[in-house]
């Protein structure tokens, strides 16, 4: 029988011990009656110790919680009691659950328009999804991705949240595994799912970008205006002024839109446009093929008229092939991202060949088609397959085979962009990004973008997410076009 008086788990100053007898108290009555029924024992509660240091600090990370939210915060309670039974496992998928639902509820408030329109361009699988309640529908990383993209969470915030993410797939309770979780890393995950997520607040950035699409559903812009807010928007991060170009397009060739909205947006568009990236150009400019071969005039006509606005016809294909092929490797690469990746990307790399046929890489889709393709070949280094669909492989090689000059050149770029790099520290990614580089080199005799492929296969192991700072890779790319 428990003595009560003996249990202390409140820290009052430096009362490391109490606090370990306390839990020692409760400890072994759960143990007894774990083995009266039959149960095991081992690997299922964490040490005391590991414990100890979350109850201990748990008062002061709290404090960034206001009390008023902290009196609901039955999550917290969940928590705490998961703590302090040893269930850390348990406690991670509590804290998470209420993380997703902070962002969503940040969401709603932001733009849920805005918020669909980037979750349909960077998967087709998202497109009809209109309502709050279909935010469900939303996988876990895509909703991280999303509001980093939107900016309700900044680049370094979404690598803590992403790193929670990847712990709550492979070490909660929210998924089968013996993945052991540490009394300190569960201090930081819960530091940073409070700070980054459940308490943040958007910056003011993002708070103009809101009111802008406001003002342009609401309002009519003076045309003196559209200059000014072109170069406002130019300040932005650039995945934000692309997502913002391809969500204004998106409206512009919505049916029966209202004539106020279109001159807003046919206005201020030619300033976005021309701080918006070549891949954006081109995905704009793909729609116009696809909506011709399924009939779909108004669209069509509409994004031609976009076109002629922005002055960007030259961007125009009067090809489906590339749009749909853009919109089939937006989804694999949406999938590749997700926690057990590695089952699900072969039939997505079956429909891309198909797409392909004997046409090449369309120019359109040649960006994406680098990135994804590498990223997926190489592997997330996640789970007991390192993140590698096995099946897909012979699909990526072969992909990386059809690589010419231009696609190579794509590929150095890359190792500039923060997503196409993030799993570089882990070495089967590494190991097999270093062999593409090598598989590159066969493609052309250019000395410059050889030295830039020698750079990437030498350099030091898993850091290649720092590569493109180096300035033995900063010489050579200064050539490379």
């Amino acid at each position: 029988m428990i003595d009560n008086t003996k249990i202390e788990l409140i820290p009052t100053g430096n009362t490391p011990q109490k606090i370990e007898t306390s839990i020692a108290e409760f400890n072994e009555p759960l143990s007894n009656l774990l083995k009266h029924v039959r149960l095991p024992t081992e690997n299922v509660l964490q040490p005391i110790e590991e414990r100890r240091k979350v109850i201990f600090s748990l008062e002061s990370a709290l404090e960034v919680l206001p009390y008023e939210d902290r009196e609901k915060a039955y999550y917290l309670s969940k928590f705490t009691v998961a703590i302090t039974v040893g269930l850390f496992d348990g406690a991670l998928a509590f804290l998470w659950d209420e993380t997703i639902k902070a962002l969503r509820h940040s969401i709603i408030k932001f733009d849920l328009e805005y918020f669909y329109s980037v979750a349909g361009e960077l998967a087709s699988r998202y497109k009809k999804l209109n309502g709050e309640e279909d935010l469900a529908a939303i996988s876990d990383y895509d909703l991280l991705d999303i509001c980093k993209r939107i900016g309700l969470i900044n680049d370094i915030n979404f690598k803590r949240l992403e790193y929670v993410n990847y712990f709550r797939n492979h070490a909660s309770s929210a998924h089968p595994n013996e993945n052991p979780i540490s009394g300190m890393d569960m201090l930081s995950f819960l530091e940073n799912c409070l700070k980054y997520a459940i308490t943040a607040e958007p910056d003011i950035s993002v708070v103009n970008i809101k009111r802008l699409l406001d003002n342009i559903r609401k309002n009519v812009i003076p045309t003196t205006d559209y200059q000014s807010i072109g170069k406002d928007i130019a300040k932005q991060p650039q995945e934000r002024i692309d997502d913002l170009l391809l969500t204004l397009f998106g409206t512009y060739c919505s049916p029966d839109q209202e004539q106020t909205i279109l001159d807003n947006i046919g206005g201020i568009c030619p300033y976005i446009w021309d701080s918006a990236t070549e891949q954006t150009k081109y995905k704009i400019g793909a729609k116009f093929g696809l909506y011709r071969v399924n009939g779909d005039v108004k669209r069509k006509d509409s994004t031609q008229k976009f076109l002629e606005i922005v002055n960007g016809e030259g961007y125009k294909d009067e090809d489906s092939l590339a749009a749909e092929l853009i919109e089939k490797l937006e989804n694999l690469k949406s999938v590749h991202f997700e926690w057990n990746n590695f089952y699900y990307e072969y039939s997505h790399a079956i429909s891309i060949d198909k797409s392909l046929g004997n046409k090449g890489i369309p120019t359109a889709a040649r960006k994406i088609f680098v990135k994804v393709v590498c990223l997926c070949y190489a592997g997330n280094g996640k789970g007991y397959r390192d993140g590698v669909d096995e099946r897909a492989v012979s699909y990526y090689i072969k992909f990386i085979k059809l690589f010419k000059i231009p696609e190579v050149v794509d590929f150095l770029n890359l190792f500039a962009d923060p997503e196409f790099t993030t799993d570089l520290n882990k070495s089967k990614p590494d190991n097999r990004m270093r062999n593409i580089a090598k598989a590159l080199k066969n493609t052309t005799t250019d000395v410059h973008i050889n030295k830039a492929l020698d750079v990437i296969i030498n350099f030091p192991l898993k850091s290649l997410e720092n590569v493109s700072g180096d300035t033995r890779f900063k010489e050579p790319m200064k050539y490379v076009k």
